[in-house]
């Protein structure tokens, strides 16, 4: 079976406050090396369960976290941000499942760790038909969309709950830390957390085998709106050809199908944001 690894870092074993995800600043090669160590599991977790392939995009901020020389010999890595399916650049029909790795739950949940949608200070709130979604639901629709399951999702505990909501209660979820505020957190020792994840993993691969995931079905023609904090951000992405202006600080775009939303939808927030790093993903 094919594995396909989208991997975030707000969400990662002992990550507890933007120094630890944002590039440049003081705690960031320690929050690399903690990444490095979750991804690195859930690859063990799936080759254990007789995956042929993994392969594993790297998926927070600059998209250039995980060094090549540190991921797991059998894994293939996606590094880059210009990439038209952003945090599930190749995913496709021939993966029997996905796995999110270091995953976070959406902006304003109460209690949940680095909080946010895509963007943390420009994005309000991203809806999907009408219905609010986080990157988590954003990007499970999308592997439903191809007929992929969603698996594994590790994070804080309200990462978790948030993805039994959005996917199903057949996901496995790996807790590795307990949110106490946006920016304080309960966490599991990198050993405890890594056999976790590792052993959710193993078992989400071979559910996926037995037929046990089901893939999402997100409706089809597709409506996507993004709220932000600000009328100038909003004109920016309505600057994108497809971007409609829906409202002084709400922007959207409408396609045939979900894959050609979910696109349409990383130019809009590439726009709106300019070029804004921080808390990206």
């Amino acid at each position: 079976m094919r594995v396909f690894v989208s991997a975030d870092m707000e969400g990662v074993t002992g990550v507890a406050a933007p120094a630890d995800v944002v590039k440049g600043e003081a705690d960031y090669a320690a929050g690399r090396d903690l990444l490095v160590g979750d991804v690195n599991a859930a690859v063990e977790g799936a080759i254990a369960s007789g995956a042929t392939d993994v392969l594993v995009n790297d998926s927070h901020s600059s998209m250039a976290n995980l060094p090549r020389g540190a991921l797991h010999e059998d894994a293939r890595l996606i590094r880059g941000r210009t990439k038209p399916r952003s945090m599930m650049q190749g995913i496709d029909p021939d993966h029997g499942v996905a796995l999110f790795v270091g995953y976070h739950a959406m902006a304003g949940t109460p209690g949940a760790v680095l909080n946010h949608t895509f963007i943390g200070h420009e994005l309000l709130r991203l809806r999907v038909d009408g219905a609010e979604a986080g990157e988590l639901g954003w990007n499970a629709r999308l592997a439903g969309a191809l007929g992929v399951p969603v698996g594994l999702v590790t994070g804080d505990d309200a990462t978790a709950a948030e993805a039994n909501d959005e996917v199903g209660s057949a996901v496995r979820t790996a807790v590795v830390k307990d949110g106490i505020d946006r920016f304080t957190a309960d966490c599991h020792s990198p050993a405890v957390a890594r056999d976790r994840i590792r052993s959710e993993a193993q078992r989400a691969v071979e559910l996926a085998e037995a037929g046990g995931l089901s893939p999402l079905s997100p409706t089809e023609p597709t409506t996507i709106e993004a709220d932000w904090s600000a009328t100038n951000q909003a004109a920016r992405a309505a600057s994108m050809p497809g971007v409609d202006r829906a409202g002084p600080r709400t922007t959207a775009v409408e396609a045939d199908t979900y894959p050609a939303a979910f696109e349409a939808t990383v130019g809009m927030l590439r726009a709106g944001a300019a070029g804004r790093d921080e808390f990206y993903g």
